[in-house]
This record gives C-alpha cells, sequence and structure tokens, in this order.
C-alpha cells in the first residue's frame, strides 16, 4: 500500500479536493507545510501543491499541479467518469469551470487593489454563467444529486469542495460572492453539496470540519 505526503499551505484552497480523497481513500497521508518561501526553489515548478507518493518498494513518486493531483487520485480510487470520451471531456470541462470562478475570487482577495473593479466584474460574469450551465447539466441528469449517472464522482467532490471554499468568511471577498451559489440561486448545485456531504466518501473530511 502507498502512503503520501501532500505539501500545501495549511488553508482550505487549491489542495482540497485531494485531502477529500486522501483521506477518503483510508491509505497512510501526512499533511506538510514547506518552509517557504525557502523551499520554492526545491518544488518541481515551484509552486504547491505537490504530492508524493511512496510505494511498497520505496520508489517515490512526485507530482504537481492541484488537477494533475486530483485526477490521479481519483483514477485510483475509481471515481472518474466510467461512460465514454464524451462524457470524460464533459467532465474536464466541468472541472475547468470551477477554477474560472476560483480564479477571480482569490485574485480579488489577493491581488492589487486597483483591479477589483475588472476582477469583481469578472467573478459576477463567470458565476452567473456557471450557475446557469451546471444547474441545466445537472437537471439532464436527473436532478438526482451527481453530475453524470447516479454515483458519486469525481466533478460532484470537486463541486462539494468548491461550494465549501467559496462560502469560508473572509472580509477580503467580494461582497457577496457566496449569494450566486445559494440553495434558492442553484438548487441542483446545492443538491450535489449536500449528497456528498452525506457520502461516506466524504465522511472522514467532514469530520475535519469545524
Amino acid at each position: 500500500m502507498s502512503t503520501y505526503v501532500l505539501r500545501y499551505f495549511p488553508i482550505k484552497a487549491r489542495a482540497e479536493v485531494a485531502r477529500i480523497l486522501l483521506l477518503a481513500s483510508g491509505d497512510k497521508y501526512a499533511d506538510v507545510m514547506p518552509d517557504w518561501p525557502a523551499e520554492k526553489e526545491n518544488q518541481p515548478l515551484g509552486q504547491l501543491p505537490v504530492l508524493i507518493e511512496t510505494l511498497e518498494d520505496g520508489t517515490e513518486f512526485e507530482l504537481s499541479d492541484s488537477i494533475a493531483i486530483e485526477k490521479y487520485l481519483a483514477r485510483k480510487s475509481g471515481l472518474l467518469v466510467k461512460t465514454g470520451s464524451m462524457d470524460t471531456a464533459r467532465e474536464d470541462q466541468l472541472r475547468s469551470q470551477i477554477n474560472d470562478v476560483v480564479d477571480m475570487h482569490y485574485a480579488y482577495m489577493f491581488g492589487p487593489e486597483g483591479s477589483h473593479k475588472f476582477i469583481e466584474a469578472r467573478y459576477r460574469s463567470n458565476a452567473e454563467a456557471f450557475v446557469k450551465y451546471h444547474e441545466k447539466i445537472l437537471t439532464e441528469n436527473g436532478s438526482n444529486g451527481h453530475y453524470f449517472g447516479s454515483e458519486t464522482t469525481y466533478m460532484d467532490i470537486a463541486l462539494f469542495a468548491f461550494i465549501t471554499i467559496i462560502r469560508l468568511p473572509n472580509e477580503k471577498a467580494i461582497k457577496d460572492c457566496t449569494d450566486y451559489f445559494s440553495e434558492s440561486n442553484a438548487p441542483e448545485i446545492n443538491k450535489v453539496y449536500e449528497t456528498v456531504r452525506a457520502s461516506s466518501i466524504a465522511a472522514p473530511y467532514v469530520a475535519t470540519l469545524d
């Protein structure tokens, strides 16, 4: 059985899907916060997260990029969609659309104040388009709390992590940024969130939440 080290900051952000998947796997893993920025140059791409897997024979496998890490872990757990290349492409598209919103969320909080007006407009445009499209996709799948079929998959977990993160209180965030994802405005998205939160897959992670 493999063991894992996940290098990332002690915050809920780009490594959260990986944390959910690692906890769900039951494999031994540790969160490690490198001495930053002193160890920045020692990371494969000079950024975090980084996953280090140690196999039973002692071989180490190192992987950078948050989505690459997520998909590797999801594939190992059998959670990627299995219904053909079109659904795989759709899965990739839907996951990327989360980042279209999240990137603006972080850019507003941590970027220069002079760019706030532009970034807020982008966030609101992306969030509105996201909700409209994802509500449609989820309705077409039967309004059953899943993006694909009737079982929890990687995309469901990614959406759960996204909603968890976007709802974290932060005085630096765009005002009312979570309203787009309220139960009244995005009922199907919230159904996925609640379905995953109540699942056995997410249970070990949910137990860590305050």
